[in-house]
């Protein structure tokens, strides 16, 4: 993945289509989540180990990211 400062999982850009913009096709979304991106900022650690991020605004989508692999972290899911 290209840009952006995560590496998105295939089962977030569906969550993204099925809570944010269904209406829409996977590469679109992919953009669209990308740009979302851009402006996250971590809010907290979970007890699972992952954090809490949070989009800004006029969205404010909140993301599941793993940060403990190789690599880019990655956006596992949008809440």
């Amino acid at each position: 993945m290209i840009g952006g400062p995560f590496f998105i999982t295939p089962h977030a850009v569906r969550r993204y289509m099925l809570r944010i913009n269904g209406g829409i096709d996977y590469e679109h979304a992919l953009e669209q989540l990308i740009d979302h991106t851009r402006t996250a900022r971590r809010v907290k650690m979970l007890d699972t180990g992952a954090q809490l991020w949070r989009t800004g605004k006029p969205l404010r989508l909140r993301l599941i990211v793993d940060c403990n692999q190789p690599g880019k972290p990655q956006l596992v899911t949008v809440l």
